[in-house]
């Protein structure tokens, strides 16, 4: 990376060329008082001022209301200071919503992020004995990156910044990161036999953060006894020669080209500046200015510097930003956001000249929530908040003709209450096929005019903190088929006869086997024909009784399996009932008569009697369905008889035609 030298020389220079321009105006917050806007951001004092300009406001004497970004409906920004306008305050209160409360001024970009964790929470800020903030704040300023790991809050790059050193005096140019290191780690400390001052900005500042993690100390290993002083704030950190503090390069520029309100004027004034620094992997000296027409600019070298360089943020509700959300705010969206062909008004040429008249440098990724380029996510920033997200839904699948139908119950409830559901159907290549949000109220949801094909289906439960452990189903989804079966009723002996079609609407025709059972039992099965029809025939001994039948089609690859219940009334058979008798005979004898019953499909069995009129006169008992029966000797004279087969379990009674034995 080319980076640009320069000499104490030179900084001595821009100092003096920006010193030329302080200024000390009055500024405020979104003017005039009482103005409220749609889209609320608190924190960093690194971007309040070209924030505040952006949205359009009065900024150290120059109105930027021409060149104020708005969403496509119109929503405006409202960007409210780190301390209080004119009187450096920090201890005073802002409103940002009409009838809304009054609450503690957010100072820095750790107490912007926790105001707008609490804004979705709904808890007091800035602690127990705040104010209940819930719906105040939509978005945070911060120069730093996230501290608390997680989903819910999406760090949206802004511009580029670098973080410098300002100091009083000289014999402090070069530093390495070392030597910073050592200055705000040791009591005392001194270079090159300079006594060294070194002083911090505010703890929940993201310059300081940024500070000491690019020197490698945080908190809790540096030096404790370091003074404390309001982030970029060059005239009460720097009093004495070998004072010394981190600043944001951004700032300095926009506040000695008096672009920014001055808090850096006296200082400058007395020989403060930006010292030059040893970036790591170099052997010389890089400053991180220089001066171009007689005003600072930055040195995009020293900008670019992996530990030096940072990129400033403006944070949003990452789901706010979700186009597929529930909870997805269009105007935040379109104000932030930089995704395909989408634009934000944040990185419109217009805007991009604001950014660079304070002091920082353009990116090609800034709007953008692409995580590979510069995006980071990050959890809600509050100590009080439980970070559990819910567990995963009892999920339930129904596939369905080109769907497939998801059911669930909720999952066990979190401290943070379930806001929404989110429901993902992928295909086999892994590829999301489509997705929704859905009200925490919802329970189900049916994904439709789907291809056939394998697919994987998950549920999960969210709150604030993200989304919950997932419910997973895979799946096949096909065509629906349907089956429909007759059968007419049935004598016992004939073959019932079982008419199946399966159709589809989709013009798939179906093949294959469907099976006919009773029960578990098999009764008989059939291939279907090109038009989805097969008859199968069933035994033509079954039971006489009324059959419930099953019949089922298994399906293919391309349609469901389906089945069909059909009712087969098994009936007795009807016999036929036909004697063989001699015409007479002698009344001292015993006339025999063949009866002969008969069935079709079965050969009937049980009792025959012979009736002379109503009197039985003589039994038998077929055989292979034959009998002989030798009747008893008859009176003189002609008598009339017949046949009455009493009938089986299977074979229906029948009364067989009357026939004459003359007895002489």
């Amino acid at each position: 990376m080319r980076r640009t030298r320069s000499t104490a020389a030179l900084v001595a220079a821009a100092v003096v060329a920006g010193g030329m321009a302080l200024s000390s105006p009055a500024y405020a917050d979104p003017t005039p008082a009482g103005t409220f806007r749609q889209l609320v951001g608190v924190g960093s004092d690194t971007t309040q001022d070209v924030l505040n300009a952006l949205a359009g406001d009065t900024v150290n004497g120059k109105s930027y209301a021409t060149t104020a970004v708005k969403s496509a409906a119109g929503a405006g920004v409202a960007s409210y200071d780190a301390i209080e306008p004119g009187t450096g305050s920090t201890a005073s209160n802002i409103q940002t919503r009409s009838g809304g409360p009054s609450f503690l001024r957010p100072n820095g970009s750790g107490k912007g992020r926790l105001a707008l964790t609490d804004s979705l929470t709904g808890d007091k800020f800035p602690n127990a004995d705040g104010v209940a903030i819930k719906g105040q704040v939509d978005f945070a300023r911060s120069s730093s990156g996230p501290t608390v790991s997680g989903t819910a809050l999406t760090y949206v790059p802004f511009a580029r910044d670098a973080l410098g050193v300002a100091v009083r005096g000289s014999g402090l140019e070069g530093l390495t990161k070392d030597q910073l290191h050592d200055i705000y780690s040791t009591a005392n400390p001194t270079v090159n036999g300079v006594a060294v001052h070194p002083k911090i900005p505010q703890t929940d500042s993201g310059t300081r953060k940024f500070f000491l993690a690019a020197i490698g100390l945080d908190n809790s290993t540096i030096n404790k006894d370091i003074p404390v002083v309001q982030e970029n704030q060059g005239n009460a950190a720097l009093t004495e020669d070998g004072d010394i503090v981190p600043f944001s390069v951004g700032s300095w520029i926009a506040q000695n080209n008096g672009t920014a309100p001055d808090y850096s004027k006296d200082a400058a004034a007395a020989g403060a500046h930006l010292a030059t620094v040893q970036l790591p992997g170099d052997t010389g000296a890089t400053s991180p200015v220089t001066t171009v027409n007689g005003k600072l600019a930055p040195v995009s070298g020293y900008y670019e510097n992996s530990t030096f360089g940072r990129d400033v943020y403006n944070v949003v509700p990452t789901r706010a930003i979700d186009p597929t959300s529930i909870f997805f705010d269009k105007d935040l969206y379109d104000v932030f956001v930089t995704s395909g062909a989408h634009g934000a008004a944040l990185a419109t040429d217009d805007s991009e000249k604001v950014i660079a008249d304070f002091g920082f440098l353009n990116e090609p990724y800034n709007g953008s929530v692409n995580l590979a380029r510069h995006a980071k996510q990050g959890g809600l920033e509050s100590s009080t908040v439980d970070t559990a997200t819910p567990a995963a839904p009892a999920l339930k699948a129904t596939p369905g003709d080109k769907s497939v139908k998801l059911s669930w119950t909720a999952p066990a409830a979190t401290a943070l209450p379930l806001t929404d559901y989110r429901v993902t159907l992928t295909g086999s290549d892994g590829a999301v096929v489509a997705a929704k949000d859905l009200p925490a109220s919802t329970t189900s949801y049916s994904f439709t005019g789907l291809a056939i094909g394998n697919y994987t289906a998950t549920v999960t439960g969210n709150n604030l903190n993200g989304a919950g452990a997932a419910a997973t189903w895979t799946g096949t989804v096909k065509y629906k088929s349907t089956t429909a079966a007759t059968v007419a009723t049935t004598p016992y002996g004939k073959v019932p006869k079982v008419a199946v079609t399966v159709t589809d609407s989709h013009g798939v025709v179906p093949t294959g086997k469907v099976t006919v059972k009773e029960g578990a039992t098999v009764l008989g099965t059939g291939t279907l024909d090109g038009s989805g029809k097969v008859t199968v025939a069933l035994s033509n001994h079954l039971k006489v009784a009324t059959h419930t039948l099953t019949v089922s089609y298994p399906g293919t690859s391309k349609l469901y399996s389906s089945s069909a219940t059909a009712s087969l009334k098994v009936t007795k058979a009807t016999p036929s009932v036909s004697t063989g008798a001699p015409t007479s005979v002698s009344h001292t004898a015993h006339a025999k008569v063949t009866v002969k019953v008969t069935a079709t499909g079965t050969t009937p069995g049980g009792t025959v009697r012979i009736y002379e009129g109503t009197r039985v006169i003589a039994t038998g008992t077929l055989s292979r369905g034959t009998v002989t029966i030798t009747l008893p000797t008859l009176s003189r004279g002609t008598h009339t008889l017949h046949a009455y087969y009493a009938g089986s379990s299977t074979v229906s009674a029948k009364t067989g035609a009357n026939f004459t034995i003359k007895s002489t």
